[in-house]
């Protein structure tokens, strides 16, 4: 009989365990403070400026930075690789190593 109270109060808590982690948020409604024609408006301008982007190529990342010649980014190839700068090893491209 202690064993059967035991296992029963054991599957009510592990019942009430579960139905915790149950909840489900349901999509909320969106508002806007935009009317149709101003949200028209700037999507027009957003195209003059060519900000829009249509489909998985449609995207071209923008340039940063300064624009190294190919000659340049050889001369520091070679330069980072004659110092041993360069990364290597199984945790080259993961958080850097104490050493």
């Amino acid at each position: 009989m202690k064993t059967f109270s035991i296992a029963a109060a054991l599957l009510v808590v592990s019942f009430s365990a579960m139905a915790d982690g149950a909840t489900y948020q349901y999509p909320q409604v969106m508002s806007s403070n935009l009317t149709r024609a101003q949200v028209e408006a700037q999507t027009a301008a957003a195209a003059v400026r060519g900000e829009l982007v249509s489909g998985e190529l449609g995207y071209a990342a923008p340039a940063q930075g300064i624009s190294l010649s190919r000659s340049e980014i050889s001369a520091e190839l070679s330069a980072a690789r004659a110092k041993n700068e360069l990364p290597h090893g199984e945790f080259a491209f993961g958080a850097q190593s104490q050493g």
